[in-house]
């Protein structure tokens, strides 16, 4: 279950960041890693076929650079099929005023008791 959710927490987080700028697939991997210092580690076997399956739905546009440290690099870019996705994504579920954002956070506030403290 947790593997299903991080995946779609993943898609949506590599499709924003491509939707700001061209990325390449390690970028993305160590940009998440930072950014949760360290809770989510992404391998290459989950990066690449993330990116390869938003490739194959029309989301994002892969563009083959050469480079000076080794192989070509594939940076990827939000279509804007992806960012109308995104755009969705956001203002449905993201969005403060969002009837699922309001709903989860409902859900989040009744269930903290049962929870405990976290570690």
């Amino acid at each position: 279950m947790l593997a299903e959710w991080k995946r779609g927490m993943l898609t949506f987080w590599a499709l924003a960041l491509v939707a700001q700028r061209p990325w390449y697939g390690l970028e993305i991997s160590k940009h998440i890693e930072r950014s949760t210092q360290g809770e989510l580690t992404l391998g290459v076997s989950t990066i690449y076929p993330l990116l390869r399956r938003l490739e194959a739905r029309g989301l994002v546009t892969a563009r083959w650079e050469r480079t000076t440290e080794g192989p070509p690099r594939a940076y990827y870019t939000a279509t804007p099929a992806g960012r109308q996705v995104l755009t969705r994504y956001v203002h449905s579920v993201l969005s403060p005023d969002s009837p699922v954002n309001h709903a989860l956070g409902e859900v989040l506030r009744d269930l903290a008791p049962a929870l405990g403290p976290s570690a």
